[in-house]
């Protein structure tokens, strides 16, 4: 491949990489902080060992949940939720058993998530909010908007996902990872 097409396959993969980021993301984010009146939105990805904060609207009292915070995967809501060891919805967090041994995410009050799931099945991350106090009101309609901003940026990231497969098809390039 010559150098030219190399960097203008380079330059395309990463706009590409920032409107998934910047448009569909963080209108999101912002919708379900402001619909459901919580301190904080985020998109978290779990594997095996750890959880990462790959977007976030708002801030928490907590100082992991910020952008980038890598947390290990047993010191999370996220992934307790994704295994089912604790409910989409948690009104206040003191109150739930299963998150009474989570240090590393303090000062939660209430916290709501649910996973972002490809149309393969795979599980991409979660979407979540977070509220510095215990929040009783959250209920049904607030777990069936969150689950429709997931199909939303779920939708998005394999739009994202496709154009940077046909992109490199056209330059005969590999996709690198990540």
């Amino acid at each position: 491949m010559e150098a030219g097409v190399s960097s203008e396959f380079a330059e395309a993969l990463r706009e590409i990489r920032a409107a998934r980021e910047s448009d569909v993301v963080e209108r999101a984010l912002g919708a379900a902080r402001e619909q459901l009146g919580m301190d904080a939105a985020y998109i978290a990805t779990v594997d095996a060992r750890e959880q990462t904060i790959e977007a976030m609207s708002g801030r928490t009292k907590s100082d992991v949940l910020v952008v980038g915070a890598v947390i290990p995967v047993d010191q999370t809501y996220c992934a307790r939720m994704l295994k089912g060891e604790i409910p989409n919805i948690v009104p206040d967090t003191a109150a739930e058993p299963a998150l009474r041994n989570v240090t590393a995410i303090r000062n939660i009050g209430a916290y709501i998530g649910v996973p972002v799931q490809l149309s393969d099945g795979s599980v991409h991350g979660s979407l979540c909010c977070a509220s510095n106090e215990p929040r009783p009101d959250l209920g049904e309609p607030e777990l069936r908007f969150m689950q429709v901003l997931a199909g939303i940026v779920a939708a998005r990231l394999e739009r994202a996902h496709g154009s940077m497969v046909r992109l490199a098809q056209r330059f005969g390039a590999a996709l690198p990872d990540a």
